[in-house]
């Protein structure tokens, strides 16, 4: 049996029945076909401005089927490739000590596949400040 585009409906129980040319046939026992769907991203992380040096968190809540797990991702500036953090197996995400404005994004797996959230950004305030003039 092949199932072409396998949909979650095609879930359920199957089983095979064999006829010979004499009329007689036999059927297999049943197996229980169970379709696990990648999840979806019930809360992205949203976008935040900060000054430099600051802690900023980002959330991230995953659902679906099955085992979630998570790990944050950020993007290579240079080769404009996502690049994983490493230790970042949580729905949230603390950076600390940003020097630059960067962009984020978390992955929610299961057994079925991952699921990237929306990319998100960083962006830090620059201050600046101006002499005080006195006459």
């Amino acid at each position: 049996l092949t199932i072409p585009s396998l949909v979650k409906s095609d879930g359920g129980r199957y089983y095979c029945t064999v006829t010979n040319e004499l009329g007689r046939s036999m059927r297999s026992d049943d197996v229980t076909l169970t379709v696990v769907e990648p999840p979806s991203i019930r809360t992205h992380p949203t976008s935040q401005l900060t000054t430099v040096s600051m802690k900023v968190t980002l959330n991230c809540k995953g659902t679906g089927r099955g085992s979630i797990t998570y790990h944050w991702e950020t993007i290579n500036s240079g080769r404009g490739q996502w690049m994983s953090i490493s230790n970042s197996n949580t729905r949230r995400l603390v950076v600390r000590n940003l020097q630059e404005s960067q962009q984020y994004r978390c992955v929610v797996s299961n057994e079925a596949g991952g699921t990237p959230s929306n990319d998100t950004n960083i962006t830090i305030l620059r201050t600046t400040t101006h002499p005080i003039m006195s006459t």
